[in-house]
């Protein structure tokens, strides 16, 4: 029998196009759908045996390399064996694990109920102005996530009239042969019933979840900075089989100031001043996300110098109060073109002949009134050698 042909599938298949393909032929051939029809009974036990090896990972690379996924049992029906004086424990056979696991390697298309899963976290990504960090903001985002689905309340099949389980021929047990042993189990299809009286669900395609768009309302707050992670609980992906809700993380990115460069909660920004600022002293506005404020520079200023304004930076995550604002101040020399302040300049340097690059117990002593300047010829007058 040709699996694929079975679904109508080519054999690159990916397990969603298998899962489609066969709700697909299950809803044509279902024995609901085609009472007292032997013929649809046949093809629906195809159907459930193309769909069980070609979901399985295992069992359909078996069958791709040209193994029998069903070389177990053949297709026959086996007489009961008992085991009396075979002894599978661990200390038997130590490789062979329990007998449990023996036992599950013999019939694995018989395997347990799945338990319940919680559902995946979700996660996604935000830009937002430097302002609506500061002040906080809410972002209204299209959320497209799994959800429960109502039809069959997350389980993923439904109630029907029932038939016998064609897996198990409607006894409610599966059984292998290995040698002259006999192994027997439960059917994992009907779960030992024998019959199937639950329909895949047709809304969600057996998945028990439907894909749902919709529009969330986030809160954001204060004092969020770039990297920061929002969790919202219950926001994400529908649990499988009855499991939990995921949750929902929002990523923020902020935009970058033209101003102000953010430390943490701390702000800093640069000032510009004058040269006669700097040097006089002066009050100058500085802006701050509160709006401009004046502060005093001294007299001696220089470039680099910092002044800290207390509680004026941004507002700390998740606490109270505020970062600070650090000014660092940059003093500007303006170009003198004119002879006349090139004049007042060089008047100025005589009257402070300051040299600041003259270090402590070293090299370059400032200049001393009446000294030659270095350089000068020798013997010149008034000169020292």
């Amino acid at each position: 029998m040709d699996l694929y042909g079975v679904l109508g599938l080519r054999a690159k298949a990916t397990p969603a196009e298998i899962r489609r393909a066969y709700q697909k032929r299950l809803r044509l051939w279902h024995p609901d759908v085609n009472p007292g029809d032997p013929a649809a009974v046949e093809q629906y036990g195809h159907l459930q045996r193309a769909f069980e090896v070609l979901s399985d990972a295992a069992r359909r690379a078996l069958y791709d390399q040209g193994g029998d996924p069903f070389a177990e049992t053949g297709g026959v029906r086996l007489p009961e064996i008992g085991f009396t004086g075979f002894d599978f424990s661990r200390r038997a056979r130590p490789e062979c694990g329990s007998f449990q696991e023996l036992f599950d390697g013999m019939l694995p298309g018989s395997a347990l109920p799945l338990t319940a899963e919680r559902g995946e976290d979700l996660e996604q990504q935000t830009q937002i102005g430097f302002e609506d960090a500061f002040s906080g903001t809410r972002q209204r985002l299209q959320l497209v996530r799994q959800e429960r689905c109502s039809a069959c309340d997350g389980r993923g099949d439904r109630a029907f009239a029932g038939i016998a389980c064609p897996q198990c021929g409607g006894v409610g047990h599966v059984q292998a042969a290995r040698g002259h042993m006999v192994f027997k189990r439960a059917c994992g299809a009907c779960h030992g019933s024998g019959r199937l009286d639950r329909l895949p669900c047709e809304d969600c395609g057996a998945a028990g979840r439907v894909m749902h768009a919709e529009w969330l309302e986030v809160q954001i707050p204060p004092g969020v900075e770039s990297g920061s992670r929002l969790r919202l609980p219950g926001c994400g992906n529908a649990g499988r089989r009855g499991g939990p809700p995921g949750d929902f993380v929002l990523r923020v990115d902020v935009a970058e100031h033209p101003v102000f460069r953010r430390e943490g909660a701390d702000l800093r920004c640069e000032v510009p001043v004058t040269m006669m600022e700097a040097a006089l002293g002066a009050h100058i506005e500085v802006a701050t996300p509160d709006g401009e404020l004046s502060i005093e520079v001294p007299a001696g200023t220089q470039t680099g110098q910092q002044f800290r304004l207390r509680k004026r930076g941004f507002p700390r995550l998740g606490q109270t109060g505020r970062g600070d604002l650090y000014v660092v101040v940059r003093v500007v020399v303006p170009r003198f073109d004119d002879e006349r302040s090139r004049s007042l300049l060089r008047e100025l340097r005589d009257l402070h002949p300051a040299n600041p690059r003259r270090v402590e117990g070293g090299s370059g002593p400032e200049p001393r009134s009446g000294a030659s300047p270095r350089g000068s010829s020798e013997g010149g007058a008034g000169g020292t050698r």
